[in-house]
C-alpha cells in the first residue's frame, strides 16, 4: 500500500508523522485507524486555495486504548474529597513540617522607638558637654598671653609667641583663671621698676680679673644697675635655670626686656661672643601666665610689651642658651647683663 503525500481530508502536504499537521486527520497507511478506501484517489487542492485553519490539539483526536492485564481484586478506592472554603471567610494558615512556631507582635510597639530617642538624648547631651569643655579655655588670667605665635617688641618680632610648655627642667604652672581683668595704667603713671627690686639666682660665677688686673665680680645685682658692661653669670649652660625678681609691691606690669649676654667690649675683647647667649626666656607672673620672648644676638636691651598684669614677684625661666665662644675668648658662662621691668604701683 502506497502511502499518500497530501492529507485526503484537507489536501495538505503530510510530513513523517500518523497525523495530518494541518488538521489532525490520521494517515492512510500510518494509523491503523485510517484505512483509505480502495480505489479513491487523492486530489491535492488548487494551487491558490489556501488550506483550513488547523484545530488544536492536533493529536489528542483519537485515543488507542491497548488491553492490559485486568487490576487485582480489592476493596474500591477511598472517594476523593475536597474542602472548598465558605466565599469569604479566609482559608486558615498551616505552616509547612518544621518550620519554626511564627512571632507575635510585641503588645508595646512603641518600647523600641522610645529606646531610641532615649540614647539620642544621650548622645546629644555628652556632644554638648565635650564641646563645651573643650572651648572652656578663654582664661581672663591669661589676658597677658598673646597666642597669635610670635614674639612683640624691639629686638623681636610684630607679635608675641604662642606659650610653650615649659622650660627644661621645670614642669609649666597652668594660669588659674580667677584673677580679675587689670586695667591699663595711665602713661604718665607707668615708670622704670628695675632699680627698687631684688634679685635671687641658682649659681654665680666666681669672680675674675680684666686685662688690667682688676676684680671682677658677677653678683645678682649687677642685673638691676642700669650698667651693661657688669654682668651676672654663672657656670656652664644655664638652660632650664629660673631666676627670682622680687618687685617689693603689687605693680601693675606693662614691659619686661633684657640685655641677653655679657655686653662688655674691651678694645679687641668682646665678651659677648666670648660668653653663652640667651636664645629663648619665659616671664612668669603671679597669676601663673608665662609669655615666651624669642631673643636675637646683640648687646641693647631687647624689651617686650605685655598686656598689664598685676604682680609682686616675675620669675625668669632659662629657655634656650647658646654654646660658649670659640678662639680664646670663648668661656663656658652664661651671662645676662641688664634686665628692665616697667609699669606702675597698683
Amino acid at each position: 500500500m502506497t502511502t499518500p503525500t497530501h492529507c485526503t481530508s484537507c489536501g495538505h502536504e503530510l510530513g513523517i508523522g500518523r497525523f495530518c499537521t494541518n488538521c489532525g486527520q490520521p494517515v492512510p497507511g500510518r494509523h491503523p485507524e485510517a484505512a483509505p478506501t480502495a480505489g479513491t484517489p487523492v486530489v491535492p487542492p488548487p494551487t491558490g486555495q489556501l488550506p483550513p485553519a488547523a484545530r488544536y490539539p492536533l493529536y489528542a483526536d483519537a485515543t488507542t486504548v491497548l488491553p492490559g492485564p485486568p487490576p487485582p481484586p480489592g476493596p474500591p478506592p477511598a472517594p476523593v474529597t475536597h474542602v472548598v472554603p465558605e466565599p469569604g471567610a479566609p482559608a486558615p494558615y498551616t505552616p509547612p513540617p518544621g518550620a519554626p512556631p511564627a512571632r507575635g507582635r510585641s503588645g508595646r510597639p512603641w518600647l523600641p522607638w522610645a529606646l531610641g530617642v532615649v540614647v539620642l538624648a544621650l548622645v546629644a547631651g555628652i556632644g554638648a558637654f565635650l564641646l563645651i569643655a573643650a572651648g572652656g579655655d578663654d582664661d581672663p588670667a591669661r589676658a597677658g598671653d598673646d597666642r597669635t605665635g610670635a614674639p612683640r617688641g624691639q629686638g623681636t618680632d610684630d607679635a608675641r609667641p604662642a606659650r610653650p610648655s615649659g622650660s627644661a627642667g621645670e614642669p609649666r604652672p597652668d594660669s588659674t583663671g580667677t584673677a580679675a581683668p587689670v586695667e591699663t595704667p595711665d602713661p604718665d603713671d607707668v615708670a622704670d621698676l628695675t632699680s627698687t627690686a631684688r634679685a635671687e639666682v641658682p649659681d654665680t660665677a666666681p669672680p675674675s680679673r680684666d686685662r688690667q688686673n682688676r676684680p671682677v665680680t658677677y653678683d645678682a645685682e649687677n642685673m638691676l644697675d642700669g650698667r651693661p658692661r657688669t654682668a651676672w653669670r654663672m657656670t656652664g649652660d644655664g638652660t632650664g635655670a629660673s631666676l627670682l625678681f622680687d618687685l617689693g609691691q603689687e605693680v601693675v606690669l606693662t614691659e619686661v626686656g633684657l640685655v641677653n649676654g655679657y655686653a662688655k667690649v674691651d678694645g679687641a675683647d668682646n665678651w659677648y661672643l666670648g660668653n653663652r647667649r640667651i636664645r629663648a626666656v619665659q616671664w612668669e607672673f603671679d597669676d601663673g601666665t608665662r609669655i615666651t620672648q624669642k631673643l636675637t644676638d646683640g648687646r641693647p636691651l631687647q624689651p617686650l610689651a605685655v598686656d598689664p598684669v598685676a604682680t609682686t614677684r616675675i620669675v625668669l625661666h632659662l629657655v634656650e642658651v647658646t654654646a660658649p665662644g670659640k678662639g680664646p675668648e670663648g668661656r663656658d658662662f652664661t651671662a645676662i647683663s641688664e634686665v628692665r621691668f616697667r609699669g606702675a604701683p597698683r
